[in-house]
């Protein structure tokens, strides 16, 4: 069963008081197969899933916003397919690159930011140095602490981590 590991917020900042007005969410799930699931907030229409690569997923995101959020850039082919497969597979590693680059351009030209909510165990913890490389506003949320029931203890269970 997929679990979240991240939520991003895309929107605005507000130009007075920090934080994001946003406009969409992405959630990131990850177990058997790892995925990209964009919601428009305060919209009933379905969400849009992609699935990312592994060494690239901050890139694929990064993507999702200009492509799909930003509508900066049209891939010539889809992001996403029913048969849910993966960027991997809908375009080669050329492809992919020539794709990052345009995405990148276009998040420079917008004024977007992007909030990265980052939890414990999440493969976006190893990639907190390529968020930084964007050139958006963006703000990256990480464990502080956990706190929860483990099964196979019986017990409640208290981890800190260090900053």
């Amino acid at each position: 069963m997929a679990t979240t590991t991240a939520i991003i917020l895309i929107g605005r900042a507000h130009p007075n008081s920090g934080g994001i007005n946003p406009t969409h969410m992405l959630q990131f799930t990850e177990n058997d197969r790892p995925a990209l699931i964009l919601h428009e907030i305060g919209s009933s229409s379905e969400p849009e899933v992609v699935i990312p690569t592994v060494e690239d997923t901050v890139h694929d995101i990064y993507l999702m916003i200009a492509a799909l959020v930003l509508k900066a850039l049209s891939p010539l082919k889809a992001l996403s397919s029913k048969n849910r497969d993966s960027l991997y597979d809908i375009f080669d590693q050329h492809e992919r690159q020539a794709l990052y680059a345009e995405a990148r351009k276009a998040i420079e030209e917008y004024n977007v930011k992007v909030v990265f909510n980052i939890l414990h165990g999440s493969h976006l913890l190893s990639q907190t140095d390529v968020i930084k490389t964007y050139p958006n506003d963006l703000e990256v949320t990480l464990p502080v602490f956990l706190k929860e029931y483990n099964t196979w203890s019986g017990e409640i269970e208290f981890n800190g981590f260090d900053s």
